[in-house]
């Protein structure tokens, strides 16, 4: 029985490491369609002048990953709700997609700074704003990239550990 338990102890803490050094590895999946998807949105209102809510439906139409959900989500909160500005729409679709999206608070933070600017200027302006917030999660990338290849292994074996030392500890 003692066996039994010391066994079950360093899988789950095994499971416990091996979920957290996913979830480094999903924060850079994340990010990167981020940055592909700010760069359509960049040529769809720099080069294709569709209006956001257009620009925004024809992007999440283009994504399946879990980043389809904030730019399809900001569309339907815009059609369903008449009067709501682009900002509140945007802080919406980011609130519904935030249990979805494994991130950081820097980058959710980045996204409400973005979501600010929605609709409140010109073309120009707005695509200044978009390449500021590209610029922004290509560092966010480089960083979480850095991260996860210093830390993905140590976050595995820091969980076998665990649940050796527990094991030892408690017997």
């Amino acid at each position: 029985m003692r066996v039994l338990g010391a066994i079950l102890v360093i899988a789950s803490s095994t499971i416990a490491g091996w979920i957290y050094s996913l979830l480094l590895k999903k924060r850079l999946k994340i990010l990167s369609n981020l940055i592909q998807c700010f760069q359509w949105l960049e040529t769809e209102v720099g080069y294709a002048t569709f209006p956001l809510a257009e620009a925004f439906s024809r992007i999440g139409g283009r994504i399946q990953e879990e980043t389809k959900l904030l730019f399809s989500g900001f569309t339907d909160e815009l059609k369903e709700l008449q009067g709501l500005t682009a900002d509140e729409a945007w802080q919406r679709s980011l609130a519904k997609c935030q249990e979805h999206l494994s991130l950081h608070h820097e980058d959710w933070a980045l996204l409400e700074n973005f979501g600010r600017t929605l609709g409140n200027t010109d073309q120009q302006h707005q695509l200044g704003a978009i390449r500021q917030t590209l610029e922004k999660l290509k560092q966010q990338e480089m960083e979480a990239a850095q991260n996860r290849e210093k830390n993905e292994r140590l976050y595995r074996y820091l969980g076998i550990a665990a649940g050796a030392l527990l094991v030892l500890i408690f017997y």
